[in-house]
């Protein structure tokens, strides 16, 4: 029992970064920011470095509203990623990272539940480096624009990340690819 409402909080937590503050994340691709005149590769290297990728030309911004986790912007692209990493909740410790990120599976459930227009295209379990990686693939309206969402949960070390890529529903090999550089294929 005490594992299910530990689930919930992450549910709630990963809701929260994922979309806390939707019409904002849609419009924050239009937003006008300052950007290097070369394009800035970044590592990002989370769970203890058991997930590593690279985003090339993104800047990095808060998340709107002052949501948890980070937000990268790639203007050119018109791409948006939400990432986020927290710890798990030390009531959910005694189960394993397995139980942890099948728990967090109802996080399709929550979106649709926060966006009616939320809708799944497909969802896996990936393997990235050995790292299980929970993926979701759906179409989502955001601020008025359609938009392709990929959420993918992975869980390790007593960490969970969860990350989001939105991209415009126009640039689907676009999406596939930013989305592939963080599974490492």
């Amino acid at each position: 029992m005490k594992l299910r409402q530990s689930l919930n909080i992450m549910g709630a937590l990963c809701l929260t970064a994922a979309l806390g503050s939707t019409p904002m994340i849609a419009s924050a691709a239009e937003a006008k920011t300052a950007q290097a005149a070369n394009p800035q590769t970044q590592t990002i290297s989370l769970l203890d470095g058991k997930q590593t990728f690279k985003l090339q030309g993104y800047e990095q911004q808060p998340v709107p509203g002052g949501g948890p986790g980070t937000m990268y912007v790639n203007k050119q692209e018109k791409r948006v990623m939400i990432i986020g990493e927290e710890e798990i909740p030390v009531i959910a410790r005694g189960g394993s990272d397995a139980d942890f990120l099948e728990g967090g599976k109802s996080i399709k459930d929550k979106q649709k539940q926060a966006s009616p227009s939320y809708t799944v295209i497909s969802e896996k379990t990936e393997n990235a480096h050995g790292l299980p990686v929970y993926h979701i693939e759906a179409t989502n309206k955001m601020g008025g624009n359609d938009v392709q969402q990929a959420t993918l949960l992975a869980v390790a070390n007593k960490k969970f990340t969860v990350i989001q890529v939105i991209s415009n529903h126009k640039d689907k090999a676009g999406h596939l690819k930013a989305v592939n550089n963080i599974l490492g294929k």
